[in-house]
């Protein structure tokens, strides 16, 4: 009896060192996303490799290891298997996705999360509207000077302000995207023909293209809706810092 109580002494000791030697996984507050891995996992690096080690969102991302999502302060779901993607309000799960996801569903996951099922950020981006004339948000950046405009979801580059120039038409106007940046696909959804133009990684919708610039160039007419904007110096910045 004695060396029985002796072992189960010993195990609840053992038990706490390694409850102790746990990283606990506390909630940021606001908005996160947490992505759940596990040793020799295939898709976990497969995961790591197409998605996150190319994410540029403004949304906080961390990737933790299955043992540790058991620590104190997360309202979560039971995990059954990696990778888990779990995006986090104030921290309470409000989606997961358990296994591999693809680039533009986890983009698409990402702003429902930012920006909203309901927003119209989102709906430009997903159901292809198109911002008023003259916005509030084209009216945000008037004057925003040297820098580039990032996409709102995945945070990618987009466009360069150097590029950009005053169409007069109430919409963003820009000569070109930055190299690599956007798709371009035909747009036959009305009388009209014309060229739609897409972000690359997050697939969102950002407006046409037309060739109606000064000196016979093309103008790509953007929502401004779903672009954000980064100084040139915060920009070289973050890059001194990488």
């Amino acid at each position: 009896m004695r060396k029985i109580i002796l072992f189960l002494a010993m195990s609840l000791l053992l038990m706490a060192e390694q409850e102790t030697n746990r990283t606990v996984i506390s909630p940021l507050g606001g908005k996160e996303v947490l992505v759940v891995e596990s040793k020799d996992c295939k898709f976990c690096k497969e995961f790591e490799k197409d998605v996150l080690s190319k994410y540029q969102g403004t949304i906080p991302l961390r990737v933790v290891n299955r043992s540790d999502i058991r620590g104190k302060g997360f309202k979560l779901n039971k995990i059954k298997g990696t990778p888990t993607i779990i995006l986090i309000r104030d921290g309470k799960e409000v989606y997961s996705y358990r296994g591999y996801m693809e680039e533009k569903l986890f983009y698409k996951a990402l702003a429902i999360h930012k920006l909203g099922l309901k927003s119209e950020a989102f709906k430009v981006a997903f159901k292809n509207h198109t911002d008023n004339k003259f916005s509030k948000e084209y009216e945000k950046f008037k004057d925003v000077g040297d820098g580039v405009f990032v996409d709102k979801i995945s945070g990618e580059p987009l466009f360069d302000s150097k590029d950009r120039f005053n169409s007069n038409s109430g919409w963003l106007s820009f000569y070109k995207p930055i190299d690599g940046a956007t798709i371009l696909k035909d747009d036959n959804s009305s009388k009209v023909k014309r060229v739609e133009v897409i972000a690359k990684k997050s697939g969102a919708h950002l407006g046409h293209v037309f060739n109606d610039a000064p000196e016979g160039k093309k103008r790509f007419c953007i929502n401004a809706t779903i672009l954000e904007f980064i100084p040139r110096d915060k920009i070289n910045k973050k890059e001194q810092k990488d």
